[in-house]
């Protein structure tokens, strides 16, 4: 089976639902999720946003954090080390790409040799992924 890398914008789309969420479920059936243990404190960040928000309420955010606990066992979950700090700083500089971005591009890098899917809904971090090399989603 194939890999997709997502990052938080298109991890949340699972979860919650919104524009292009039926586009991430079908993602999840066809192919082997990995994600950057940065997305799971991303993930309950932006979960908090969509509460303040009152796009969700607190009640259900809680059963969707349960759910996205699960769902971790069933995922590559890709860890911090020096590379992904050292091309992160480079991403900031190469594309000028936020922090947060540069991570997550970073932590793609470890999976490239296995030509992953690289799933945003942000339009420079996809740019940017594609000028390194990887297969994005069109959004």
């Amino acid at each position: 089976m194939e890999i997709a890398y997502l990052d938080t914008s298109a991890l949340v789309k699972r979860y919650h639902r919104e524009e292009h969420s039926d586009t991430i479920d079908e993602i999840f059936e066809r192919f082997t999720i990995a994600i950057s243990e940065l997305s799971i404190v991303e993930f309950a960040s932006a979960l908090r946003r969509k509460v303040d928000k009152r796009e969700i309420r607190q009640k259900e955010v809680s059963y969707v954090l349960i759910k996205f606990q699960e769902d971790l066992a069933n995922f590559i979950i890709l860890k911090f080390d020096s590379n992904v700090i050292s091309n992160a700083v480079e991403f900031v500089m190469k594309y000028r790409l936020k922090t947060l971005d540069s991570l997550q591009l970073s932590f793609a890098m470890k999976l490239k040799e296995y030509d992953p899917l690289f799933v945003s809904f942000d339009r420079k971090l996809l740019n940017s992924a594609k000028l390194e090399g990887f297969r994005v989603l069109d959004i």
